[in-house]
């Protein structure tokens, strides 16, 4: 394999990563290779600019890996969402099962067979995961991207599921499932039944589950969204001028469990509970049922919010302690008993193993200065890892910061 000559990609797209807006997308250069793929706050695409959702490029510019160019939500494009439309009139679309996993792009690159996810010119984080899901399920797949002619000029584009890697949904066991493939030439997107058939039928990969859903428009759209433990699909086809097209139609359950994900995960279900002012997780669903959420929402936030009770009331149990230990310290709190206060801490926190933090120093202090209230704020700044100020903020209108947070937009990007 290591003989083999490195593939000729002179034909292949090319992509002049001088030219493209910075503040837009992401230009990594690294092995001889430049990985291109949106910033995270990209919201515009121009229709020039879809081609950029995940490009390898090689030192001359050309690519010699694609993902699937970028797709919409029907209703995100007016001008995507007119051309399904017009597909569907003419009978012309393809449903294919979206499946909430993470995007694989398998290639040949200078005769060696590559995987990598969509953000990234390797697996990274993903290869103790996919590595052994290759093994012990597709041990074609890997002499299948060194050998077979269609890697040549193409992508092969896989959906990653495994039950240590879940999004939203969960599935029971790590598996890949075939999407199609993107023409390194062209950057169009493939999912003809002949070559899917043909990739299935060397690696043992499945192809994603195709759907039969109603001729009608709305009738179709109302179909999906009613469904259950489903992502939603993928509407393939292809424009009036031509021009391959996917566009997503997502499930209302998957919408709605998704947007509880983005509200209540990145520790946000912590600080919802410290807001609500919990002291157990199963006062979570009662108190947020008043702003409209229900079983579904807590379970996302249940997990982060039981850690981050255990740890506060630990942190809690020894503030109790240590209050007792500095109370008989603290006289009359006078300014002329500082200076001792503040050397008999030092010496105890040198000491003392059960306060090895920092901002025990602080806790002492407020314990001094002001009420106990601010000794517990220290307290529970440092177990949000926030500040003291960022909690008093929150704290001077707690039912506007949670509404901030329940019903934050939220961002599909999948």
């Amino acid at each position: 394999m290591h003989g083999d000559p490195p593939h000729d990609t002179s034909a292949n797209h090319h992509v002049d990563s001088r030219a493209l807006d910075r503040t837009r997308f992401k230009v990594v250069d690294d092995g001889g290779e430049t990985l291109v793929i949106p910033l995270k706050d990209n919201y515009r695409w121009g229709d020039d600019e879809l081609r950029l959702r995940s490009l390898v490029l090689d030192a001359r510019g050309h690519v010699v890996s694609a993902g699937f160019p970028k797709f919409f939500n029907y209703g995100e494009h007016e001008g995507h969402d007119r051309a399904f439309a017009e597909a569907m009139a003419r009978g012309a679309v393809q449903f294919a099962e979206k499946l909430d996993g993470s995007l694989l792009v398998a290639d040949r690159i200078a005769g060696a067979a590559r995987l990598r996810t969509r953000g990234s010119r390797t697996l990274g984080e993903f290869a103790p995961d996919v590595e052994p899901t290759v093994a012990a399920h597709y041990p074609k797949l890997t002499e299948f991207l060194r050998r077979d002619p269609l890697l040549e000029d193409h992508s092969l584009l896989f959906e990653f599921v495994s039950p240590a890697r879940a999004v939203v949904l969960r599935y029971e066991a790590p598996r890949f499932h075939l999407l199609g493939a993107v023409s390194k030439r062209t950057l169009t997107p493939r999912w003809d039944a002949p070559m899917l058939d043909h990739v299935t039928r060397e690696t043992g990969v499945a192809q994603a589950a195709v759907h039969a859903l109603p001729a009608d428009l709305d009738d179709a759209l109302a179909h999906v969204r009613a469904w259950k433990g489903s992502e939603g699909v993928v509407a393939r086809f292809v424009t009036a001028d031509g021009a391959p097209r996917l566009l997503k139609i997502k499930t209302a359950a998957y919408l709605r469990l998704h947007a509880y994900r983005t509200r209540l995960g990145a520790g946000r279900a912590r600080r919802v509970a410290w807001l609500l002012d919990l002291c157990d997780g199963s006062e979570l669903l009662p108190r947020l049922a008043r702003f409209g959420l229900d079983w579904e929402a807590v379970e996302f936030a249940r997990h982060e919010v039981n850690d981050w009770l255990a740890r506060r009331a630990e942190a809690h149990a020894r503030l109790a302690t240590f209050t007792a230990v500095l109370t008989p310290w603290l006289g009359a709190r006078d300014r002329t008993e500082k200076r001792s206060f503040v050397e008999r801490v030092r010496a105890l926190l040198a000491e003392d193993a059960r306060f090895p933090e920092p901002w025990w120093f602080a806790v002492a202090m407020r314990l001094f200065d002001g009420p106990e209230s601010d000794a517990v704020l220290v307290v529970d700044a440092a177990v949000l890892d926030e500040s003291p100020q960022t909690l008093r903020g929150w704290r001077s209108d707690r039912d506007r910061e949670l509404r901030m947070i329940l019903t934050a937009p939220v961002r599909d990007d999948d």
